[in-house]
Parts: structure tokens; sequence; C-alpha cells
């Protein structure tokens, strides 16, 4: 942190995201991803981040994610970012702490409403020293908020997968990218998209020591 970002520097923020879906309408997702690769004329097998994505892709991107969500009000998305510089000592050590207590803001209440869930963060973030894997950590969570509060869940599988075989992983990749850059460069189109758009957004940054 104590070069600027891009000169030397870390990026100042960190943003998770994801979308919350019925199983039947993955498809709808996946379609947006593969309208990218069409136009790029580049095959699935030649997977896109959210760092490739050009303006036109970004516009492009945007207006179908629009769409979908006017067309599909029980399609969620959610994301939260924190402003790294900010975090506290304890997180600061071991990332995946913080890691894990992001998902926990972004996404326990949703799953405590939902009885059936199936959670499939990118493979590389997969915890590496926290003493509990997501899995556990999240089924924690879920049997605290039974005792004060009603929790239909019954069951949440944690399966991570392997982001180039997985279209909604790059999906929620690119949306991801887009709300990073919000915050970490101010970016008016994502700005923008998030004002006049159905979703939820969570800002984590923590006091000053």
């Amino acid at each position: 942190m104590d070069d600027p970002y891009q000169k030397g520097g870390s990026s100042r923020m960190l943003t998770l995201a994801a979308i919350c879906v019925p199983e039947y309408k993955i498809k709808y997702v996946q379609r947006i991803v593969r309208a990218l690769y069409t136009k790029r004329k580049r095959p699935l097998k030649n997977e896109l981040k959210s760092i490739d994505l050009n303006f036109k892709d970004k516009e492009l991107f945007l207006y179908l994610t629009s769409k979908l969500l006017i067309e599909h009000q029980d399609i969620q998305l959610r994301s939260i970012t924190v402003h790294k510089e900010y975090v506290n000592q304890h997180m600061k050590n071991d990332p995946n702490v913080l890691y894990n207590y992001m998902v926990k803001l972004l996404l326990l209440g949703t799953i405590c409403k939902s009885k059936y869930v199936d959670f499939m963060p990118d493979r590389r973030s997969e915890r590496v020293n926290t003493k509990w894997n997501m899995g556990e950590y999240l089924n924690q969570m879920i049997q605290e908020s039974r005792i004060e509060h009603q929790v239909i869940n019954q069951c949440c599988n944690v399966y991570p997968m392997d982001s180039s075989k997985c279209l909604e992983l790059q999906f929620i990749d690119f949306y991801a990218g887009l709300v990073w850059s919000a915050y970490e460069f101010n970016d008016v189109r994502a700005r923008q998209f998030m004002k006049d758009n159905r979703n939820t957004n969570h800002k984590l940054f923590f006091p000053v020591e």
C-alpha cells in the first residue's frame, strides 16, 4: 500500500460478487457469457476474464444483464467491496478470514431464506490456512442464525468450480470486475448500472485504526 496502484502498489479495493439464481434459469446467465464469446469470435475453451473485456464488451454485458434482471425477478445480483487499507490487522495476516467474513455478510441472509442451496465459489478462492473450509464455516453460521432467527434452509452444499468450465462463474467475474472498477477507478458506467438496476451492493469500509 506504500505505492500507488498500477505504479508498484496494490489495488485499494477488493470486491466479491454473487448471482443467486434458480437452477432451471442458469441457462439465461450462460447465454450472456456466450454472447460475449460470439461477439469476440472466441472459442469457449479460451476463457475470457473481466480484465479482457473492452468498452464494447462491457456495454453488451451491462445491456444483457439489465435485461436479465428485468425479465427474471427471482435472479439476484449481490456484491460487497472492502477498502483493503483499512482492514484490521488480524484479517490482513490471514486474508482467508477476511474472505470468509465477506462471504458471510454477502450471502448468509439469502442462504438462510432458501430451502436448498448449491454454493459454487471459484476454486481459486478456496481456503489455504483457515482452520475450517467454506462449507463448514457457512453451515456453522446457518446453525448460529437459528438461535435468533427463523431459518428456512435445510441444506447448503459448497461445490468449488473451475471458472474455465463454468460460465456462471465467468459471468460473476465480469460483474465483480465492473463493481470493483466503480470503487477503484470511479467508473461512471458501472456506478450508473448499479444505480439503475436491481442489485444488492454492500460497502465494507473498516474504520481507520
